[in-house]
């Protein structure tokens, strides 16, 4: 069954737990997390073919296109921890009846706000990710 995006929330921890996470206001699309592995190589002069083992996983990034707005604690949080490189806990809260969430530790590593003629100032995000992703239901 498929899950509606509209009414996805993004929220952004001001300490390592969710129970004090702020939301990200005014997000407008997002993608993430995921990531994929190494692939190691041991393939030795006895093997008929390549032999490889899969390496640990790493979930990548989530990235995300915001509206700025400059008195948003959400975004206030992101840009203030990009400045102090600290680690924080991530949460998004996907919209379906079984509340599903994905938990996740992350830096924020880009704050980027962009303008054009005609345009809203909207900002990019991205935040790398540290370990595992922890999918449960809120």
């Amino acid at each position: 069954m498929a899950i509606e995006a509209q009414g996805t929330r993004f929220f952004w921890s001001t300490s390592t737990a969710v129970s004090s996470a702020q939301e990200i206001g005014e997000v407008k699309d997002f993608s993430g997390p995921g990531g994929g592995a190494a692939v190691i190589d041991v393939t030795h002069l006895q093997s008929t073919a390549k032999e490889k083992l899969i390496g640990l996983r790493d979930e990548g990034q989530l990235t995300m296109s915001v509206n700025f707005n400059a008195t948003d604690v959400g975004q206030i949080a992101l840009k203030s921890d990009r400045a102090t490189r600290t680690k924080r806990k991530a949460l998004i809260k996907f919209n379906d009846a079984a509340t599903n969430c994905a938990v996740f530790d992350a830096y924020c590593l880009l704050y980027q706000v962009t303008g054009a003629v005609d345009d809203s100032i909207a900002a990019s995000i991205t935040l790398e990710i540290d370990g595992a992703v922890t999918h449960t239901t809120a």
